[in-house]
């Protein structure tokens, strides 16, 4: 009888019917009963035994094999919900409680019982066929004929191979042994079978297989907005993860293409995956979409090609949430200006448009973006690219992120005051490369900024830009690209700390590739209220003495607050060493430490430092943020 194709309702049965087809299944199974008798001696002797393998043994290799019935292989499409209806597809679901198999766990300790069962059927035949006085006499002849060396001896022990030749080829065995042999093939035919059944039903009992539905999605939204790592080459195009996840498992696929939010976060990083761009904006179902196209890593994405990608983005506009490009070619750029000059994006809050790679020779000039209006954007990044500062839409902003603004578009002091007057809530500002003319031997008004929380500088304007902006609820400054000369006017710019300074509310500072002089008394004590260290490639070493016992003046040592090291640089760790444990001892204890991998030469070292401080080590560390 055919079976019913996958899905379909099959219609209810007789008995005597019902129980040919379960007699078929059991066949399919690989359920062979031994007609021989067994005695109790041989399953005592067998029961210790290690498996063997499913090839035939040695000499009886030569007698003919039977073609073994065929086994249906396992369907691919097995799932955990379909569980024992996928493996028996020939039996409808009310048959299923009688066999007494409800789950994948029976039906694989089911199978296990019969594998045990043909093992034990296997080795009570091998013993009958090698005490046969017929078997030993012509192993004997062939032995006499033609030497021991065409044996071989096999990992079972009692097992012999034969070389080909003109005698051996053709073994003359009693018609008794034949069908012994005969029927120890049949079993090995199914034994191997029946492991392989096993073997894919067990990938169904993986723990990841297991795990609620609820746990995937939230696994599976995570997933999505990771980063993609590792580069983007012609030969090598990783894919998107959305897709991933929803080719492992027929599960798994009607969960991810169930899940909107999964196909939200739309990178392009290549012209390929095809189709990937309306796939996404079909599967996400109406919810707001974050954009990223970054065209550095392939010469692929064109400004033609950006644009065409823009036509199938324009329509969706109004559900965009981030939208961030990133690329080398001016023409892309303007491309992408032109599409977003007169858009409206009620519901973007993030938007990026960087030009990398610019020395000067190459700026881009929006004279119009947005003007539809984008009344929830509070987050901008430019870089090398220029727009009407302190007009809509760049009024109300929280983050405020600009680089490398050259001839064209560097900013003088009075759109950088309108800029920010026109966000007075801003909590974040990014300043680095050049981004702000200042005339030397002209004293500006100081800018105040009440609300702002971080303040990133780097370039020429370090020391003014610092002393120009007013910044009282500062909790976070980073300091970047620094030379030694830059450090010094720095710190020498700073008030005393012991009268409020000029940042009483500092927490954190991060030094990034900062070639520094050794930092001083002074330096520490006009930053008094750092909890925070983080220094990336700017002298850790002259950190870590400055916070040795032998340097503490009056008994006070540097920054006592300090609870948080991070540091991404070449380490003395026991120079470090010393420095966690005299904190230790004095009760001014590091809370936590944070290193970077390639730097670790020694893990006993680390291991040595976890007796008194949390660490926590990190692989990678993003300096474009």
């Amino acid at each position: 009888m055919r079976m019913g194709a996958p899905g379909r309702e099959r219609p209810a049965e007789g008995d005597a019917q019902l129980g040919r087809r379960l007699d078929r299944v059991r066949s399919r199974l690989g359920h062979v009963r031994s007609n021989h008798s067994r005695s109790a001696s041989a399953s005592a002797a067998v029961a210790d035994s290690d498996p063997v393998e499913s090839s035939s043994p040695a000499s009886l290799a030569r007698a003919p094999r039977p073609r073994p019935r065929p086994s249906p292989s396992p369907s691919p499409s097995w799932d955990r919900h379909l569980q024992v209806q996928t493996l028996l597809p020939s039996l409808p679901p009310q048959v299923l409680p009688r066999m007494g198999l409800t789950t994948i766990r029976d039906i694989i300790a089911e199978l296990n019982r019969q594998a045990a069962e043909h093992q034990v059927h296997r080795l009570v035949l091998i013993k009958q066929i090698t005490a046969d006085p017929s078997y030993q006499r012509e192993i004997k002849r062939i032995q006499q004929s033609h030497g021991w060396d065409v044996f071989h001896s096999a990992q079972d022990g009692w097992r012999v191979i034969l070389e080909p030749s003109s005698d051996a080829e053709n073994p003359r065995f009693s018609p008794a042994v034949t069908a012994l042999m005969n029927e120890v093939h049949m079993n090995e035919a199914s034994l191997s079978c029946i492991r392989a059944k096993i073997e894919a039903l067990s990938t169904f009992l993986v723990p990841v297989f297991r795990l609620p539905q609820e746990v995937l999605v939230h696994i599976f939204k995570v997933g999505g907005r990771m980063p993609h790592d590792g580069p983007v080459t012609e030969s090598s195009i990783p894919r998107p993860f959305p897709l991933v996840v929803s080719s492992v498992s027929r599960q798994w696929r009607e969960i991810a293409v169930n899940t909107p939010d999964l196909w939200t976060n739309l990178t392009i990083k290549h012209t390929r995956p095809q189709g990937w761009v309306p796939l996404c904006l079909q599967r996400s179902c109406g919810q707001p979409i974050d954009i990223t196209i970054d065209c550095r890593a392939t010469s692929l994405l064109t400004a033609p090609v950006v644009d065409s990608l823009m036509a199938m983005l324009m329509p969706h506009v109004h559900r965009w949430r981030r939208f961030a490009l990133m690329t080398s070619d001016p023409a892309t750029v303007y491309a992408i200006g032109r599409r977003l000059a007169d858009a409206r994006a009620p519901e973007l809050r993030h938007l990026q448009l960087s030009l990398s790679g610019s020395s000067g020779n190459q700026e881009v000039v929006l004279h119009d973006i947005l003007q539809g209006g984008a009344d929830a954007l509070s987050s901008i990044r430019f870089d090398s690219l220029a727009t009407p500062w302190g007009s809509s839409p760049l009024v109300n902003l929280t983050t405020i992120d600009l680089r490398w603004l050259w001839l064209r578009t560097r900013l003088q002091y009075d759109q950088f005051r309108d800029m920010l007057a026109a966000s007075p809530r801003i909590r974040a500002l990014i300043l680095r490369g050049t981004y702000i003319h200042l005339h030397s031997g002209r004293t500006y008004p100081p800018l105040a900024i009440p609300t702002l929380r971080y303040l990133e500088l780097s370039g020429d304007n370090v020391c003014r830009m610092s002393s120009l902006l007013s910044t009282p609820a500062l909790e976070e400054l980073t300091l970047a690209n620094l030379d030694e000369t830059e450090f010094r006017e720095f710190v020498d710019s700073l008030p005393d700390g012991r009268d409020g300074g000029r940042y009483p509310a500092l927490r954190a500072l991060s030094l990034l590739n900062a070639s520094m002089c050794t930092p001083t008394r002074r330096f520490m004590l006009a930053l008094p209220t750092i909890n925070h260290l983080t220094v990336i490639n700017s002298a850790t070493a002259k950190f870590l003495e400055l916070f040795r016992k032998e340097h503490a003046e009056d008994g006070l040592m540097s920054w006592p607050g300090l609870k948080k090291l991070t540091l991404v640089d070449e380490v003395d760790y026991f120079l470090l060493y010393n420095v966690v444990t005299e904190r230790a001892m004095l009760n001014m204890p590091l809370q936590r430490l944070v290193l970077n991998a390639p730097f670790i030469r020694d893990d006993s070292l680390v291991s040595s430092l976890e007796e008194f401080v949390e660490v926590d080590i990190i692989k990678d560390v993003d300096l474009d943020h």
